[in-house]
């Protein structure tokens, strides 16, 4: 199945990346992307589509108490195709717009600091020379 190093380990796969984990009724999986493209470059950061993915059970199989629903649970997740439409970056957020990326980039940095700590309901107005929040968001 892998390959064995020099220290007794299999490696039993190579990833870009974990989607994120998934537990049914025998316990959790792991999802990998096993195959990416990269699709678009904004500012420097590359972005790439998901193109392949695997799952593993994380649990030894020695230990898995077996479920007879868990094989149905497994077909209607792996129904979910990951590789259409799902993109990720290692250094780009994705799940802001970019003008709001952009907009982060503008700010002073003792104002990220006091923008974690304050109410997200704040505006900042982008178009303020200094990049300061203005009372009430305008200027």
């Amino acid at each position: 199945m892998g390959q064995k190093g020099s220290s007794g380990l299999f490696r039993a796969v190579s990833a870009f990346g974990v989607v994120g984990f998934v537990r049914f009724l025998e316990g959790y999986y792991i999802v990998l992307i096993t195959k990416r493209r990269k699709m678009a470059d904004i500012g420097g950061h590359a972005i790439y589509k998901i193109e392949d993915t695997n799952m593993i059970y994380i649990p030894n199989d020695s230990v898995r108490i077996t479920h007879p629903d868990e094989a149905r649970y497994l077909r209607i997740f792996q129904n979910v195709d990951l590789s259409s439409n799902f993109y990720f970056s290692y250094s780009y957020d994705l799940s802001h717009s970019l003008q709001y990326n952009l907009t982060v980039l503008r700010m002073p940095l003792e104002m990220l600091k006091s923008e974690t700590t304050q109410s997200r309901q704040e505006s900042f107005d982008i178009f303020e020379d200094e990049g300061l929040i203005t009372q009430g968001g305008s200027g």
